[in-house]
């Protein structure tokens, strides 16, 4: 192994599809390189990390590995030669245990026959690992009982224990707030310092320097430039991505709130919730924020009935309620858009139109027969408003970028009608210009008169779009703040406060 040869060189490489296709991309990573790619939705970041990762071989050019050519036929195959792709969406096994997903294909067994596992040691191993790496989950626990920043740790550790030589993260911050990134930021330097390459994709412009060796920046499948991340131009970076400078990030003009439309009394949901207390106005954004495992999203999955808490009020217009499922939410005017589009919301292998009208089909019906054409005119409708590309309304979502799919959720939801959007984590994954497009559909729903619980880890959106910021910490709400007068620094203190 030659040290001062590049780990991985992309050379020429194109690859074409029906409605999108990379040209003559090169790139290159170095051992213990962080390289930051970063584009809009839809510019081919995750494109070329599968190709990277066997997911299919390119059309042309060619990929050195260590300095030799190679083609992956598949991801085990390259799995197998120490590429290692943690995609945005993160590939687990939610019926396992914590430990057994860190350690799956190399689980401890016992005398090395395959079949006697040795859970005892396997949990033993996965508590010091969490302990090295300041991981605050149990090994034991369930993997689908876990929020989607602590998969992302998860899979986080399973890379760094995997030997991998080359491992790609996607968009793994987009969830979670400020002391779990300081994890996973650790967790990328002890691989830095094993010299492993790794290939970073984000969003997240503050992340380029924190942890970024190099930043490449890709637009329409092309490599448009490539920085050293000391000393980089953020504006000249937005400009590579769009073509143009964003300016207004966050577009939130706030009115005057009518009158209370939902208020919300003890809800208890041990060990999580102990005691949430909140009310939410008409023509209002609220924001409710907290760290990783403060039980935002299972407070949004008992307000649509997901899970029943154990105690606790809800009342609807004055009236009290009880939400034991979505359809009983969905008939108070309640809509969830959930923090995990892939497993809780899109149907990937159906299509643009099956997944916009999926939550207003009876909207459609006539005499027990759904109308195609109007049901294709407004999904037209909506994929204009919200830009969503390729926009056709027979593509199937499986091929759309995790911003377009979340722009088709929204979508779904604006055609709902509803009075009450629950939004959990709506601009994860999302660049900067695509997260306009989802801030003006929300301020368009207030300023026809909805109201919006806008759940999110990212203070500065809570910041920037709310009226009034409510802070989850201890399982109750620690603190409530007009946005006008909160900052990053009060919100981040009342959320590391569980007293």
């Amino acid at each position: 192994m030659n040290p001062s040869r590049p780990l991985l060189e992309l050379k020429n490489i194109h690859k074409h599809f029906v409605d999108f296709h990379l040209d003559e991309v090169d790139i290159v990573l170095n051992r213990g390189e962080v390289h930051v790619l970063i584009g809009e939705n839809g510019s081919g970041k995750s494109t070329l990390m599968k190709l990277i990762s066997g997911w299919f071989p390119p059309d042309g050019g060619a990929i050195l590995y260590r300095g030799e050519p190679v083609q992956f036929r598949s991801i085990h195959e390259a799995q197998r030669n120490g590429i290692i792709y943690l995609h945005q969406d993160v590939q687990s096994f939610n019926n396992l245990s914590v430990a057994e997903n860190v350690f799956f294909g190399r689980i401890p067994t016992f005398w090395g026959v395959r079949f006697f596992v040795d859970l005892q040691r396997m949990l033993a191993e996965c508590q010091r690992l969490f302990a090295e790496l300041k991981i605050p989950i149990d090994p034991s626990a369930s993997l689908g009982n876990l929020g989607y920043a602590e998969r992302q740790l998860v899979a986080a550790a399973r890379g760094y224990v995997s030997a991998a030589e080359l491992v790609i993260f996607d968009e793994p911050t987009s969830a979670m707030s400020e002391p779990e990134r300081n994890i996973l930021f650790d967790i990328l330097n002890r691989l830095k310092e094993n010299g492993t390459g790794i290939f970073y994709i984000s969003h997240r412009m503050d992340e380029i320097r924190r942890i970024g060796n190099r930043v490449s920046v890709i637009h329409k499948g092309r490599i448009r430039g490539t920085e050293e991340c000391d000393s980089v131009d953020k504006s000249s970076l937005l400009k590579m991505m769009s073509g143009d400078v964003l300016k207004n990030r966050y577009p939130r003009i706030g009115a005057e709130a009518g009158p209370v439309v939902m208020k919300v009394k003890d809800i208890v949901l041990m060990p999580i919730l102990k005691g949430v207390d909140f009310h939410l106005r008409r023509g209002e954004i609220l924001g409710i924020t907290g760290l990783m495992g403060s039980g935002r999203t299972l407070l949004a999955n008992c307000l649509f009935g997901i899970v029943r808490p154990e105690n606790g009020q809800v009342e609807i217009n004055g009236e009290k309620v009880s939400i034991r499922h979505p359809i009983e939410a969905m008939s108070r005017g309640i809509s969830l858009i959930p923090e995990d589009r892939a497993e809780n919301g899109m149907f990937l292998r159906h299509n643009l139109i099956q997944n916009i009208t999926a939550a207003t089909l009876p909207r459609f019906r006539s005499k027990g027969v759904l109308n195609d054409s109007y049901m294709r005119e407004l999904t037209q409708d909506y994929v204009r408003e919200m830009s969503i590309k390729p926009g056709n309304t027979g593509d199937i979502m499986e091929t759309y970028s995790g911003g377009n799919q979340q722009k088709v959720m929204v979508s779904r939801w604006l055609m709902n009608r509803s009075r009450i959007y629950i939004m959990d984590e709506p601009t994860r994954g999302i660049d900067a210009a695509s997260k306009v497009d989802i801030y003006n559909a929300m301020n368009d729903m207030v300023d026809k008169g909805a109201s919006i619980i806008l759940i999110s880890s990212e203070i500065e959106e809570i910041l920037g779009m709310s009226d009034r910021i409510l802070v989850l910490a201890g399982g109750r709400i620690a603190a409530e703040m007009n946005s006008k007068n909160a900052t990053k620094e009060k919100i981040l203190d009342f959320a590391t406060d569980e007293e």
